[in-house]
């Protein structure tokens, strides 16, 4: 009989090599990804998906390790946006059981890319009977109102209740857990020792990036916009990153990805938030280099298996 994970693997990837460029790339990019034995993976950037279920299923067939067809993971597709650029879900179905989709609505330009949302149960668990929203999501990249949409938005993933689960405290059901891993096109807030800081206007070549990525107030002087992280955080959804830097002092959580030269370099787009009880749970965080495989690093979350099982437990 196969046990359940002590500890469950949960990876953010943001890949946009798919139905086209190097096939070898892409073969060492899935080879890469399956090594790390993920139990759950968010995925920010599907593209050239034509063929959709043929697409998914070699995704599939890539990430499930050779002689263990019990551990294929099971694919959940988002909406597709106008450059044909979708957000997806795989779930070990041994360790997560998906019990709906609940897709917030992207609101802003139609160039933006849906998230997708999955309401999850621990398998090996029936006493956890609530559940784990997971989302992944990739924000605008030109647009930093919409980024503040999408992220109001996304505060929803900790809004959502369950009434069936009430308390004194939250006598018409507590919220959900949640966990977002997304590209935010966005920085950060600064202050953290070790975060790499925003730019400055003026060390960006890429005009049009400065416009993406910052705003005019009043005075007419430009801000790096950091609305996506205050949003989320004022929720009470914090970058999971930025959370253990701050409670054990690492700074290998904030590495950042490389970013383009005439966009002022490193900067970290890439991010993970969860709700109070879900950071309760995480063991460990890694930033997993790709270099020669992709322009984004892979995040790695580490969760103990039975302190989530704990936290979803009514």
């Amino acid at each position: 009989m196969r046990t359940s994970p002590d500890t469950i693997r949960v990876v953010f990837s943001n890949f946009a090599l798919e139905g086209a460029g190097d096939p070898g790339r892409r073969s060492d990019y899935y080879h890469l990804l399956r090594s790390l034995d993920p139990h759950l993976i968010g995925r920010a950037e599907v593209r050239g998906v034509t063929a959709t279920e043929e697409h998914l299923f070699a995704i599939e067939d890539a990430l499930t390790p050779p002689g263990q067809p019990h551990l294929r993971p099971r694919s959940i597709l988002g909406g597709r946006a106008v450059a044909d650029l979708r957000t997806a879900v795989l779930v070990r179905p041994d360790v997560f059981r998906p019990v709906r989709r609940s897709d917030p609505q992207p609101p802003g330009s139609p160039w933006g890319c849906p998230p997708t949302t999955v309401d999850l149960r621990l398998t090996a668990h029936p006493a956890a009977r609530r559940e784990l929203v997971f989302t992944v999501a990739h924000h605008h990249y030109a647009s930093p109102p919409a980024r503040r949409l999408e992220a109001q938005e996304l505060t929803k993933c900790a809004d959502r209740r369950d009434p069936a689960d009430r308390t004194t405290a939250f006598p018409n059901g507590r919220p959900r857990e949640a966990l977002i891993v997304l590209d935010a096109n966005s920085y950060p807030e600064p202050g953290v020792p070790g975060d790499t800081p925003p730019p400055a206007p003026d060390d960006i070549e890429d005009r049009s990036h400065v416009a993406h990525r910052f705003h005019l107030t009043e005075d007419g002087d430009l801000v790096p916009d950091t609305a996506s992280d205050r949003i989320l955080r004022t929720a009470g959804i914090e970058d999971i990153a930025r959370h253990l830097a701050l409670g054990t002092g690492r700074t290998d959580v904030l590495a950042p990805a490389d970013g383009y030269p005439d966009q002022a370099g490193p900067c970290r787009v890439d991010r993970a938030y969860g709700t109070p009880g879900l950071l309760s749970a995480v063991e460990d965080f890694h930033v997993v280099e790709t270099t020669g495989l992709s322009d984004h690093p892979l995040l790695l979350i580490s969760l103990s298996h039975q302190r989530l099982a704990e936290v979803l437990t009514p």
